[in-house]
């Protein structure tokens, strides 16, 4: 038999979280997630409804141990009123129209560990792709060096150009370009640290 193949960027990870508030992030009502550590990812993270009942039970019992959205880890700051707890902050938010049930989760920002996992994992990207499948960004080019920055925010990341270039420059309007998750995804794996 054939593995499951992701076909989801190797820079996804899914985050278990507890009770009503994956629901509250995927809609937009909740911009961050306390944890009681602190995280250097940055990018896209499935919104997973853990077992938890510890903070309360979630919107629909549909929900429990399923993935039911995404958002964009963008930032991490230690809150504000909890000493030695940190806000994950999220944009970007998006609440799937279909549930990807029956998903056992795991702690921190994890990635998929079995084949029903990355049947999941796909399935989430799928929905993605389809639901917000393109956002605009500003695009520069100097000395080799392709700086790609969010529209919105100060948030930015730079690239080698290794032919990479000649493709996104017949796509520039103005100074912006449009890119599916996908390949920003891509782009932002070759990004120089």
């Amino acid at each position: 038999m054939m593995a499951v193949q992701p076909k989801f960027p190797e820079t996804l990870r899914a985050l278990s979280i507890a009770g009503p508030y994956a629901y509250l992030i995927a809609t937009g009502e909740k911009l961050s997630e306390g944890r009681s550590w602190r995280t250097n990812f940055r990018g896209i993270v499935l919104l997973h409804v853990s077992t938890g009942k510890d903070y309360g039970e979630p919107q629909s019992k549909d929900m429990i141990s399923s993935i039911i959205g995404a958002a964009e880890v963008y930032d991490c700051t230690p809150d504000p009123e909890y000493e030695g707890y940190y806000d994950h902050w999220m944009k970007n938010p998006i609440l799937f129209e279909k549930y990807i049930p029956n998903v056992s989760g795991a702690r921190n920002y994890w990635l998929p560990k079995t084949s029903e996992h990355i049947k999941a994992f796909n399935r989430a990207w799928e929905q993605i792709q389809q639901q917000q499948p393109r956002a605009f960004f500003k695009i520069h080019y100097k000395e080799g060096i392709i700086n790609i920055s969010s529209s919105r925010t100060a948030n930015y990341f730079e690239i080698k150009d290794d032919g990479v270039w000649q493709t996104l420059a017949q796509r520039i309007q103005g100074e912006e370009i449009e890119l599916t998750k996908l390949e920003y995804a891509n782009l932002y794996r070759n990004r120089l640290v």
